[in-house]
């Protein structure tokens, strides 16, 4: 169902189908019998996509995007837990839990980079709510070195790297 849209879009491409399309949404249809051979065509297009329907000699628009929009397809690995590129709820396993707190670190400081504590404050307050309590999980994750004096972050080599 995920490529439902291109029958929709193709019938739309066309210009003279878009403009008899529109003519049947704002008079609230058509005399199929009036169509002149071209749209009698574009007619018939219109229906092959779904977006019209023919009865008793009347052609009217059928709302085809309905069902295209509802199809939403089920959010997999960290996207489960963001909406937006922000941080919407935290995995309950650890596996999972590491890997969003890799994807902040990454939006934190890049690798091998350092910044300022407001600097890296600032990036995590755009993917998530809190902040603060999110950096000082990357520093206690061993994403994150902190400076003795906390004035700066520098991105750790992972887990398992020493903390500063």
């Amino acid at each position: 169902m995920t490529d439902a849209w291109r029958p929709v879009a193709a019938a739309l491409a066309d210009e003279g189908r878009r403009m008899l399309w529109a003519r049947m949404l704002v008079d609230g249809g058509v005399d199929a019998a009036s169509l002149a051979s071209r749209e009698r065509r574009a007619l018939a297009a219109l229906e092959r996509a779904g977006l019209a329907a023919v009865e008793d000699g009347r052609a009217t628009a059928v709302d085809a995007f309905g069902s295209l929009l509802e199809h939403r397809p089920a959010a997999s690995g960290l996207d489960r837990f963001l909406r937006d590129g922000r941080i919407v709820s935290w995995p309950r396993r650890p596996r999972d839990r590491a890997a969003l707190l890799a994807w902040a670190a990454d939006r934190a400081v890049a690798a091998g980079a350092a910044a300022t504590e407001r600097e890296v404050t600032k990036r995590l307050a755009a993917v998530a709510d809190d902040p603060a309590t999110l950096r000082r999980d990357l520093v206690d994750a061993g994403l994150l070195d902190r400076a003795a004096d906390g004035s700066a972050y520098r991105r750790a080599s992972g887990p398992d790297a020493p903390r500063g």
